[in-house]
């Protein structure tokens, strides 16, 4: 660890030799809001979507003059979802003096940040990363610790727990979304509950928030099956999951993973009832999967508002922003939670922040703050904004239903 944590150390130096000048500290007219996000790679759908909604919101408020006087501006900069270039991508950010972070997409990539106290040392807000791992939303006065590795080792992903008051938290925790399916699946009258997860710290968090959403209901796995991220390759777990004859599995992957799994497992066991975390969008995994009417019937949980709704004032805003300055972006839940990361930003700006530091001050008056049916709740010891969670099962042509 102390040699990895060496090479990032150098990685940083040598960001901060090319980066320092390309910003002026951000002052006067402008806030300057920095992003990590996968614009190239696996994920490059996932990153290019949450960033162009964020983008989105912030021309809408430009648009209309800003925030007390001041631009909101979006500097972007991809990671390919890689860990290593996510903390370099910091680090050039932090050292091109922006107000803050924000939008930063995957548990391994921002705890890395964490372990290397990049958001500590430098006390930057990191608005709204785009993770539930529940290890990294900790309650104020948990002292940081190492955390408990379960039954496999994450190797480079080992994790610090505890409570981050840089880390602000707009969407709710893994733990949340795992009670949610749980709790739905026990009501449909399934006891026998099965688990697909990853090998890095992502899946770690995960399968811990499934283990004990079951233990609430006094229950415990029926089976588990785990895959090398750097592979994607599920086959092995797919038998040992379906051995067990499962009523319900539950996917911890992003969508090329749980996409695989999907149409390898439906040739064994097509009865049983499949989830998704958050973590994949349903219109990727239709596409993945590529096969008409497979992916009917899987469950994901959501944490944002349906944005398709025109009930509800923040889908509406949602719609109109994206519209006017979202062309060629299609609205979704991604987009959804972008846009509400991008209004949060807007707000703590108009109550008060105008710089690194003062950011925090603005962060910590949204408490009971309305975003348009979707309420943050964050305050001075208070760093998980949201608790909503909402089922959503895919229809027979793909189009999502509650």
């Amino acid at each position: 660890m102390k040699k990895q944590l060496f090479r990032f150390t150098r990685i940083a130096l040598a960001a901060g030799t090319f980066g320092a000048s390309s910003i002026a500290l951000a002052a006067g007219n402008e806030i300057v809001i920095g992003q990590s996000v996968a614009l190239t790679g696996s994920l490059a759908e996932v990153g290019k979507d949450y960033s162009a909604a964020m983008k989105a919101y912030f021309d809408y408020v430009n648009a209309k003059g800003g925030i007390n006087g001041k631009q909101l501006k979006l500097v972007v900069k991809d990671d390919a979802s890689t860990p290593a270039k996510t903390f370099q991508n910091a680090q050039a950010l932090i050292n091109e003096n922006v107000d803050l972070l924000a939008g930063f997409t995957g548990t391994p990539n921002v705890s890395l940040l964490v372990r290397t106290k990049t958001l500590q040392k430098n006390n930057i807000a990191l608005v709204g990363p785009l993770t539930g791992a529940d290890s990294l939303r900790k309650h104020y006065g948990e002292e940081e610790q190492k955390a408990d590795q379960g039954n496999y080792q994450l190797g480079a992903d080992t994790m610090t727990e505890g409570y981050i008051p840089q880390l602000f938290h707009v969407r709710a925790g893994y733990a949340d979304e795992a009670q949610k399916i749980v709790k739905q699946a026990v009501s449909l009258g399934m006891s026998k509950i099965g688990v697909l997860y990853s090998d890095d710290a992502f899946g770690k968090t995960g399968l811990a928030a499934i283990t004990a959403a079951l233990k609430a209901q006094k229950l415990q796995l029926t089976a588990k099956g785990i895959y090398t991220v750097k592979t994607g390759d599920v086959s092995d777990a797919v038998k040992n999951i379906a051995n067990a004859q499962p009523q319900a599995v539950i996917l911890l992957a992003n969508t090329t993973p749980a996409a695989a799994f999907i149409k390898q497992y439906r040739q064994l066991d097509p009865g049983a009832q499949l989830f998704t975390l958050s973590t994949v969008t349903a219109p990727n995994l239709v596409k993945a999967i590529g096969v008409q009417g497979m992916a009917h019937g899987v469950g994901i949980s959501q944490v944002m508002p349906m944005p398709t709704n025109s009930l509800t004032p923040l889908s509406k805003e949602h719609q109109k922003v994206m519209a006017e300055y979202g062309k060629g972006t299609p609205i979704s839940y991604l987009t959804m939670e972008g846009h509400v990361v991008a209004k949060v930003i807007a707000e703590a700006v108009r109550r008060g922040g105008n710089n690194r530091a003062s950011m925090f001050t603005g962060l910590e008056a949204l408490k009971g703050y309305d975003a348009g049916g979707y309420f943050i709740n964050f305050g001075p010891n208070e760093r998980r904004a949201s608790k909503y969670v909402d089922v959503t099962v895919i229809g027979a042509n793909g189009e999502l239903m509650r």
